[in-house]
This record gives structure tokens, C-alpha cells and sequence, in this order.
């Protein structure tokens, strides 16, 4: 028979995930064809999606586009449309998980309330902090490159993770899996590598000097991981297509070059951005700490709490290393507050017992996630019928002059805005779809004098 604290766990989790998996499902269905999405359909139109297809536009991505592993996935988002509302929401539901693990140090459990809590605190400030938090979920490039590559990076980090929370167990047969699963994640984001390379090397330097023989057993795998990540990481920083992407930005200046001309305020204001993003934390983060203080030290082993400031400082480390990147977008800092989402769940939330701190967290938790939701909602949902709309029309209607509604939404953090109101991206679907010319259509406005009653 199920007990009264599982039937509770199973319903907070359930209360939880279903709403929110049905939001994302409905949004990732309305999502429009958007900027860099016209791109990657002109690489497929006409084509069908195969595994040739896909080797050959990665090995095009490679040499000339974009050689992150999560540009291949946007690809396959755009290749199979059928697929895509139902894998991305799975893939945005396991970024979540993946950090709730990363704030635990263990994987969540079902059975668990309290966990399903950090599930939903976590949820609340990645959702809440994230700039660009509509166009990160909704928007297939950005999700491809970013929600996608951060999932398989901190996936590939858990091990590490789990190994300083508690005694690694040793298993031969992970060396050359994570051999594997290294190079992909280091193939992912060229922001991300230093900070969960150092994050790594300093896991298993902590599990060999803590556990011993059984710590240097666990060493082979530590060890392909980091090897296989290193290698990855390499390939991406070296693949040829870094020296075209941006118009060949990249080669304009040297690293040390870009950080010179930014200046200290430049450079200042970089890392400023990230703290300015994560100022609704500050009452939360205040809370904990006030709470913490009131009623003693929790009971937690010391590597926890070094664990959680690990991981705020590799958040940071993420940031810091944008100012030797060749541009700036406010994109790059979701894995920074992401990472320090988890860093103030596990070492500050985590350890909060007082009921009705935990019930409060959880109110204005659940309030963040419904209000961003909604807003998504209701803008998806206004633009996905007008985006079909515009895609089968341009289908349609080559060598003539096409007009198109306007997207019912401006720019936002939750929406990209109407991207053909840009004389670049019209001209390049313009080409694409060997029309004459793009003509959007405003709204139109009655006027006059008012109806009589």
C-alpha cells in the first residue's frame, strides 16, 4: 500500500510536470519559422531527411557554418516537424531534471516532495533570471544550441557530481562510454568548456584524496571523461567553420586583442550583466540565508556545501570567459544562471526545513513558472497560426510578390518578434524562395466616427 508521503510526493510532482509539459508541448507546436530557421530550411527543402542528409549538412556545419553539436540537433528539429513537439519539450523537461540532480547531488526522486520543491525552485530562477527565456525554450536555434547543449554538458558532469556527494563506485565498462560522452559535451558550446573542465578535474581530485583506494579505483573513467571533453572541446575551438562564422569575426582580433579594446568597463559591465539577471534571487537567496542563520548550521557534509560554491563559481566562470568571445548576446548567459540557479537550490534551499519558508518558496515558485507560462501561452499561441500561414504562402509563391501578415507580437523576452520587418533576413528568404519581393501587411485600423448606439 502507498503511504501518505508518497501520495503527496506523487501528487507536487504531478502538479508540477503536467502543466508545464503541457505548456511546453503546446508552445514548441506554435513555434514559427523565425531568423536563422530560414537557414536551416533552405539546407533541407526539397530534401528528405536521411542519415546522409544529416552527415552531410554536419560536415557542411563543420567546415563552414556552426560546428556545435547542438546546431546538428536544430537541424533535426527543422528536418522532422513531427518530431520536434514532442522531443524538444522531453529535452527542455530533462534539462530541469538535470540540474535539480546537479543542486541535489543525486537524482530526484519521485517519492520525494521536498525534491519535487527544488525541482520547482530551480525551474522558477533559470525561468525567471534567463534573459531571453521565451527564445531559449521557443526559438529552435537557440534551443538547439543552448538548452540541448547545456543538458548534455551538465549530463556529462553528473557523474562528477554524484561521485563528491558520495563514494564513486567503480565500473570499468564507463571508461569508454565516457570517452564518448566527453567529446560530444565539449563538442557543445565554446563558452561552457573551462569552467565544467575545471569543475571536473576538481571532482575527481576531491573523490581520489577523500576515498582513497576506492576513489583512485573510479580514476579510469574520471580520467576518458575528461580526456574525451578536452578532446571535443578542441575539435570545436579548431573547426574551420570558427574562422567564417560572423563574417570572419573571429580572425579581426586575437583574444587578448578583444579583451584590450573592451577596456575595464567593458569588460566590467559583461560580468554586471549576469548579477543583473540574477537580482530577483536576492530575497530568495536572503531568505535562506536569514533562516539558516536562526536555526543553525544544517546537518550536511562539508562537501555539499563546498559542492554548491563550486558550482556558483563556475557559473561565474562562464561569464567571465564571454569577454574574449567575438560577440555578445544576452543568450550566453544562460548557462551562468542556470549553474547558479542549482548552486543556490542545493546550498541554500535544500537545507531550509521550516515548513512555512518551504510553503512560501513554493507559492511564489509556482507563481514565477504560471505568469511566464501564461505569457508564452498566449503569444504562441497568437503567432503559430500567422507563421504557418506565412511559411505555406512563401511556399507558394515563387517569382511573385508575396504578402504576408505581421506577427501579432513585438520583441521580448519571451518572443524574437517579426524577424521580416528586417530588410536582411526578407532579402535572404526573399532568395530562398525565388520570390520578387516580401510585402508585410499592418493590421488594419478602423476609423471614423464611432458606431451609433
Amino acid at each position: 500500500m502507498m503511504s501518505v508521503s508518497a501520495r503527496k510526493a506523487y501528487l507536487a510532482w504531478g502538479m508540477f510536470v503536467l502543466p508545464l509539459g503541457c505548456v511546453l508541448v503546446f508552445c514548441v507546436y506554435w513555434e514559427p519559422v523565425l531568423h536563422d530557421g530560414w537557414g536551416e530550411l533552405a539546407l533541407i527543402r526539397g530534401k528528405t531527411a536521411s542519415l546522409r542528409l544529416f552527415y552531410d549538412i554536419a560536415l557542411l556545419d563543420y567546415r563552414e557554418l556552426n560546428p556545435r553539436l547542438g546546431q546538428l540537433a536544430t537541424l533535426v528539429g527543422y528536418a522532422l516537424p513531427w518530431l520536434h513537439p514532442i522531443v524538444t519539450p522531453v529535452l527542455e523537461l530533462t534539462e530541469l531534471a538535470v540540474l535539480t540532480a546537479l543542486a541535489l547531488g543525486r537524482w530526484p526522486s519521485v517519492r520525494r516532495a521536498d525534491d519535487a520543491f527544488i525541482a520547482l525552485v530551480v525551474t522558477a530562477m533559470v525561468w525567471l533570471c534567463t534573459p531571453e527565456i521565451g527564445l531559449m525554450m521557443f526559438y529552435r536555434p537557440f534551443t538547439g544550441n543552448y538548452v540541448f547543449g547545456l543538458t548534455v554538458v551538465v549530463a556529462w558532469l553528473l557523474p562528477y557530481r554524484f561521485a563528491v556527494a558520495r563514494p564513486a563506485m567503480p565500473r570499468r565498462w564507463v571508461a569508454p562510454l565516457w570517452l564518448v560522452v566527453g567529446f560530444l559535451a565539449g563538442m557543445c558550446n565554446e563558452h561552457l568548456g573551462i569552467a565544467f573542465l575545471a569543475m571536473a578535474v576538481l571532482a575527481a581530485l576531491v573523490v581520489v584524496r577523500r576515498d582513497g583506494r576506492a576513489g583512485a579505483a573510479c580514476l579510469p573513467w574520471m580520467i576518458a571523461g575528461l580526456l574525451g571533453f578536452a578532446a571535443g572541446y578542441v575539435v570545436l575551438l579548431t573547426a574551420p567553420s570558427q574562422h567564417i562564422r560572423y563574417d570572419g569575426l573571429a580572425d579581426q582580433a586575437g583574444y587578448i586583442e578583444r579583451i584590450v579594446a573592451r577596456g575595464v568597463r567593458g569588460n566590467a559591465w559583461l560580468v554586471f550583466r549576469l548579477f543583473r539577471a540574477l537580482a530577483p534571487t536576492v530575497p530568495l537567496v536572503v531568505v535562506a540565508t536569514i533562516e539558516r542563520w536562526r536555526l543553525g548550521p544544517a546537518q550536511r557534509p562539508p562537501f555539499e556545501r563546498r559542492a554548491a560554491a563550486v558550482l556558483a563559481l563556475g557559473g561565474l566562470i562562464c561569464t567571465v570567459t564571454l569577454i574574449a568571445s567575438p560577440r555578445i548576446g544576452p543568450r550566453l548567459y544562460g548557462a551562468s544562471v542556470a549553474l547558479i540557479a542549482a548552486a543556490i537550490a542545493g546550498g541554500l534551499i535544500a537545507p531550509v526545513r521550516t515548513r512555512r519558508i518551504r510553503w512560501l518558496g513554493g507559492v511564489v515558485a509556482a507563481a514565477i513558472v504560471a505568469y511566464i507560462s501564461v505569457r508564452c501561452v498566449v503569444i504562441f499561441r497568437a503567432v503559430g497560426p500567422v507563421g504557418r500561414a506565412r511559411l505555406q504562402a512563401l511556399e507558394s509563391g515563387a517569382g511573385t510578390v508575396v504578402t504576408l501578415p505581421k506577427l501579432p507580437a513585438n520583441r521580448s523576452r519571451y518572443f524574437l518578434g517579426d524577424d521580416l520587418t528586417s530588410s536582411y533576413v526578407r532579402g535572404g528568404v526573399i532568395s530562398d524562395y525565388q520570390l520578387k519581393d516580401i510585402v508585410i501587411a499592418e493590421p488594419e485600423v478602423v476609423s471614423g466616427p464611432p458606431p451609433s448606439r
